[in-house]
């Protein structure tokens, strides 16, 4: 009942405010403001003046710490049929929560959201509660999913034609290819969209955030177009000037550019840096010092950037069995709903099935019933007829006694014997019972062994790659094996992190010298010590 009378407002000040919140959130604020004791208002406008109020909050971006307001619209819209307003004050819900970094219960708020304006046409606001929905799970590195959730967040904003939010879908599905270890060109066809349509929409701080990742991306790939596009981030961000710089100095390095390259480092040593970014400045600091004849100092950087590349690694690890443990929880769960839907749905069924088993047990007792009534009729109505006879027959003989008696003037005895029926009902049974009975890890990944070709090639002053020009028929695995062999991996080492047995391996070095056009008698580590170590 309470649902049938919820209703939208007729508050003209609050409709007003409301055709206001996009084009002009602060002059919607200031009218909703100027209401005096909202609090006061019918329970349907007061509903709406918490939505709208909390709403051009959140896009003048306040600081909202409580949800008590929106928690009024939620409570009035709830379980009525204002899909639209019920499922905007739950995304305002989540919102606020999500600012106040309470991800769990702002995922549960976007996720009834989401299903409260499935029927409703607001693309806008479904559209961004999949771009949430997205960033939470992103937070918890559960990639896949957040992929999933920002392209659906793009189909919604593709049908608002707002270009200005799609870049921001599309550049945060490059970051998840990335993630994923997605090809370079899908990687580089989605921010490359983001790129032009945030152009289009005249974000510059979109625009130049992209192009600066861009940057990050081609770093190791051409440092040429890196060092433009993060030279633009480093001008347009003062506030991640060290972190563009550590990328520039590696690269000024890489590029023979010493001067450049030692202006760059003293602008990253400024700032801590995270950690990825740590690693880079060590590694520009390494080559600079190199560039300068100073081995010891470019040692000490080296080993750095070792200790950190180390803890970026262990990291690595851990966010990987995080995400591991994350998919394991998420399938025990989607594994424990279907178990539950099962058993429901065989219960329901067992139910069915004793329901008509009950009603047929009936139905048979009925039909036995009436049958024995029908013969119980039928054997009153012969016992009857019998006695009938009986008494005609007595009083027939009665009269016949009386005749001869005068007749004859003599008694006589008559016999009269009866016979009695005697019938039995034997009543047939059955019971029939039904009874139903229902019922990894690889050793080495693509990406750490380009990482260690990458690492080791630089180490060597891009000797490595080097080799690709001169013998192309080289493949990465070639490559890796080439690697470890100037690291000065054992065979058997080489053996256990590229999961090849020895004949294994002896077949593969043998086809690294056929490629490289060496005599079979050649020791490889003596070749590759003169070529690329020394």
């Amino acid at each position: 009942m309470v649902s049938c009378r919820a209703h939208y407002t007729d508050n003209d000040k609050i409709l007003r405010a409301e055709t206001l919140l996009n084009s002009s959130p602060d002059s919607a604020f200031k009218l909703l403001s100027s209401i005096p004791h909202p609090e006061k208002l019918p329970k349907a406008d007061y509903a709406a003046w918490c939505l709208y109020y909390t709403h051009a909050q959140y896009k003048l971006y306040q600081d909202i710490q409580f949800d008590s307001l929106i928690r009024i619209s939620i409570a009035y819209y709830d379980k009525s049929h204002l899909y639209r307003e019920s499922g905007t004050a739950w995304y305002l819900s989540g919102c606020i929560l999500k600012l106040n970094s309470k991800d769990k219960e702002a995922m549960q708020a976007f996720k009834r959201a989401e299903e409260l304006l499935q029927t409703t046409g607001e693309n806008k606001t479904k559209a961004l509660v999949d771009f949430n929905i997205g960033d939470i799970y992103m937070h918890d590195e559960l990639y896949n999913q957040s992929l999933e959730y920002y392209k659906r967040s793009l189909k919604f904003f593709i049908r608002t034609g707002d270009i200005a939010s799609q870049a921001y879908a599309y550049n945060q599905i490059s970051d998840m290819y990335n993630q994923l270890d997605y090809p370079f060109d899908s990687i580089m066809h989605y921010s490359d969209i983001a790129l032009r349509l945030s152009k289009e929409a005249g974000d510059s701080v979109n625009y130049y955030s992209i192009l600066s990742r861009q940057g990050e991306l081609y770093y190791n790939r051409d440092y040429v177009l890196s060092k433009e596009y993060l030279l633009r981030g480093y001008r347009f961000f003062p506030a991640q000037r060290s972190k563009y710089a550590a990328f520039l100095s590696s690269i000024y390095s890489k590029l023979n550019k010493p001067d450049s390259a030692m202006y760059y480092l003293r602008v990253s040593m400024a700032d801590s840096l995270d950690t990825e970014s740590k690693l880079i400045r060590y590694l520009a600091g390494a080559y600079v010092a190199k560039g300068e004849g100073n081995l010891n100092r470019a040692f000490n950087y080296f080993q750095k950037a070792y200790l950190e590349r180390d803890s970026v690694f262990r990291k690595s690890i851990h966010s990987q069995l995080y995400r591991i443990d994350k998919q394991y929880d998420l399938t025990q769960k989607e594994r424990e709903n279907a178990r539950l839907s099962l058993a429901n749905r065989n219960n329901v069924i067992l139910i069915g099935i004793l329901l008509i088993a009950v009603l047929l047990a009936l139905i048979i007792l009925l039909l036995i019933n009436i049958r024995y009534k029908r013969k119980h009729t039928v054997y009153q109505m012969e016992k009857q007829r019998m006695e009938f006879e009986i008494r005609a027959k007595e009083t027939d003989n009665e009269q016949k006694r009386k005749m001869l008696l005068t007749k004859l003037q003599s008694q006589v005895e008559n016999a009269v014997s009866f016979n009695q029926l005697k019938t039995r009902f034997t009543l047939p049974f059955k019971h029939e019972t039904f009874i139903e009975e229902i019922n990894k890890h690889s050793i080495m990944t693509d990406k750490e062994t380009q990482y260690y070709i990458d690492e080791v090639n630089d180490l060597f002053g891009g000797k490595v790659l080097a080799l690709l020009n001169e013998y192309p028929e080289l493949t990465r695995m070639d490559l890796t094996v080439i690697v470890f062999i100037a690291l000065k991996v054992d065979i058997f080492d080489c053996c256990s992190l590229m999961s090849m047995t020895q004949n294994t391996m002896y077949t593969r070095r043998k086809t690294i010298k056929n490629r490289l056009g060496l005599n079979s008698a050649l020791d490889l580590e003596k070749w590759v010590d003169q070529k690329i170590v020394n």
